[in-house]
């Protein structure tokens, strides 16, 4: 049998032909996918339940989880209740809650772990659990349930406004009587927490497969107002809220954390070569930092050797500047001649004249040259300059000597 939620909204599609069987099975099977899933975990096993359909053993080599799925603890080691709370008071909330509990509670509340949800305005919906019930969960449940909210059994049922939620299993009964509120209980103690709870203006909805072992496990005075249903927890999920506003119990020290452990066994190969190539990469590149700088100093060394072939005294700074400097005074630069030229010239002058030796050579590194000349006689020295003259040069003789082999004389050549 098919129950639709009173409480939830249809989408009503105006068709101008009949719909046929296998249309209207399509529509209440995409009704059936938005429903609540619910895995109930017990005794280091997991049932999955989905709603009509018979409890499945859960396999955790499945990665894969449905949607609309949440892990559900037996209500008995759950304890869920209702608190106001100021707005001040939500932002300490963590912390307060065993404060605010502490006299309720008959456990150090130490050794509990507190988890909240906000449901209406100043309305929390809180549940309690032991701390190591807590951690063996966390280590039994596997990767793929991690990742899920962690819920009461209890508050997994439906409800609404003055009806309580009823489920007789074989060893006890699941009630839900509030928002946020919810239990398990053995059948023979069932009748004294209703009492307790106070249901006398409220319909009951039971779930039982024994209607008379339900009967009797109800008080006499409740009987008018059950509403009997066949079936159990996945048939009461068909009226459940897809999205029930209840606690997720990873909270605090619980809550959720980033997987490391699964991502660096996935990524374990890759970041090994990743470390591998770094560390390859960084051992080149010392080596060649290493070869670059031998190379370096050899290279000074040989600018040093050279330069002092060029001028063997004075400190060494920078040897590429000091010897372009030394060098622009030879006439490198865009005013003078270059020296080298002017020498060529100076030279083919010379030797146009017979019997002339030049026995000398100075440079100022003004523009001025100095010429020691040994000619046979005054004539062969005037001939000289006129030579000097006409490759543009500007001569002066400084002094001239008769000699017995021949004439002595000093020239000063200005070079242009």
């Amino acid at each position: 049998m098919l129950f639709l939620d009173r409480r939830a909204s249809y989408d009503v599609v105006p068709v101008r032909e009949p719909i046929g069987a296998g249309c209207v099975n399509a529509l209440i099977m995409s009704q059936l996918n938005n429903n609540l899933t619910v895995m109930r975990w017990q005794q280091g096993e997991g049932r999955l339940i989905r709603c009509g359909n018979p409890p499945e053993r859960f396999d955790p080599t499945i990665a894969t989880v449905p949607e609309n799925l949440c892990v559900a603890f037996p209500a008995d080691a759950v304890r869920s209740l209702t608190l106001s709370i100021a707005p001040e008071e939500v932002k300490h909330l963590q912390r307060a809650l065993p404060f605010m509990l502490e006299e309720s509670m008959l456990e150090d509340v130490a050794q509990l772990h507190f988890a909240a949800a906000r449901i209406d305005d100043d309305l929390h919906s809180v549940v309690v659990v032991d701390r190591s019930k807590m951690a063996n969960w966390s280590e039994e449940l596997p990767d793929s349930l991690q990742n899920v909210p962690w819920v009461s059994e209890a508050l997994c049922l439906p409800w609404s406004p003055e009806q309580c939620t009823v489920i007789f299993e074989a060893q006890h009964a699941v009630l839900r009587w509030g928002l946020a509120e919810g239990g398990r209980i053995e059948h023979s103690l069932l009748a004294d927490l209703m009492e307790s709870i106070g249901l006398q203006e409220q319909t009951l909805i039971v779930y039982a497969a024994d209607q008379a072992l339900a009967e009797a496990a109800i008080p006499e005075q409740l009987h008018g107002a059950i509403q009997w249903r066949k079936g159990g927890f996945s048939e009461a999920l068909l009226l459940a809220d897809p999205h029930p506003p209840v606690p997720d119990l990873r909270q605090g020290e619980f809550a959720p954390r980033l997987p490391l452990a699964r991502w660096w066994a996935v990524w374990q190969r890759v970041a090994l070569a990743l470390a591998v190539a770094c560390i390859l990469k960084i051992g080149f590149s010392v080596a060649d930092y290493q070869m670059l700088k031998a190379e370096d100093l050899q290279l000074r060394q040989a600018i040093q050797t050279s330069y002092r072939r060029v001028n063997p005294r004075g400190a060494v700074v920078d040897v590429e500047k000091q010897l372009n400097r030394q060098l622009g005074e030879f006439g490198a630069g865009t005013q003078r001649s270059a020296f080298t030229p002017t020498m060529v010239a100076l030279l083919t002058a010379i030797q146009k004249v017979d019997g002339i030796k030049l026995t000398a050579l100075n440079y100022s590194g003004k523009g001025d040259l100095r010429l020691s000349l040994s000619a046979p006689n005054f004539e062969s020295v005037e001939q000289v300059r006129e030579q000097l003259k006409v490759q543009s040069f500007t001569v002066q003789l400084e002094n001239s000597n008769a000699r017995s082999e021949g004439v002595v004389a000093r020239l000063r050549v200005q070079i242009p």
